[in-house]
């Protein structure tokens, strides 16, 4: 008997902005739609922000998609706000939003957050996925993967998102001791001519990779800074996973 398989993407949207600096959220949706995922961990999300057309982009790109959104705020100002979304085809059994550290006070620190999903995948079965953006700064990973840490249980995980680093940084290997990743050299920044791989797919549990690595197909290319990174897993049965 086949196994149930979970098609997953990260992808930073950059607000929708492209290479040509407009903002298109149909080139992202057409992104998103050519690789059919399950669910999609997005970062750099606005909503209500002028510089975007003050539109909710997690609800509208969830309602192109046929998905149901779940939107994190790591900075709010007013009606404006800026985060992480998680869209899904599973239905959502709880929704949590993780604030993570950062230091106020130095250059280009911003808050950052991590949204944990559960996601009904038949039956009783569930799995959790871990949507984030961690910072830019490299003193301020260890931290936020620590918060990370502190916030998720022993279940079947995936976490997804732009990490800013890559999988020989010490924040990166202190977030895989207990996770495998699933696209190694999947080279995600910069989209036109990716170089390095900083968008990343980990998990752990009854889960196996079945396919997994940059998505090009589409305006992958022009409609983000980013290529979303995506992977197909396979759900063992319970039996298995007993």
């Amino acid at each position: 008997m086949k196994q149930p398989r979970l098609r997953v993407m990260t992808y930073n949207i950059r607000s929708g902005r492209g290479a040509d600096d407009r903002v298109d959220l149909g080139r992202i949706a057409d992104v998103i739609g050519s690789y059919d995922p399950d669910v999609v961990a997005l970062q750099e999300v606005d909503c209500g922000r002028e510089r975007s057309g003050s539109v909710d982009q997690a609800a509208l790109l969830a309602e192109r998609l046929g998905m149901t959104a779940s939107f994190a705020p790591c900075i709010e100002d007013g009606g404006a706000r800026y985060g992480i979304a998680t869209l899904s085809r599973l239905p959502v059994v709880t929704s949590q939003q993780v604030g993570l550290p950062h230091r106020a006070n130095l250059p280009r620190s911003e808050p950052r957050c991590a949204l944990l999903t559960r996601l009904s995948c038949g039956g009783d079965r569930t799995v959790d996925l871990v949507n984030t953006h961690l910072s830019v700064l490299r003193g301020e990973r260890p931290a936020q993967v620590a918060a990370i840490g502190s916030a998720i249980g022993e279940r079947d995980l995936i976490l997804a998102g732009d990490l800013n680093c890559t999988a020989r940084s010490g924040a990166f290997r202190a977030l895989s001791a207990g996770l495998r990743p699933a696209a190694r050299r999947a080279r995600s920044w910069p989209a036109r001519l990716p170089i390095v791989q900083i968008d990343h797919i980990l998990y752990r549990g009854s889960l196996a990779v079945v396919t997994a690595g940059a998505w090009t197909a589409g305006p992958a290319r022009h409609a983000s800074d980013h290529l979303p990174v995506v992977a197909e897993l396979a759900l063992a049965s319970e039996e298995i996973a007993a």
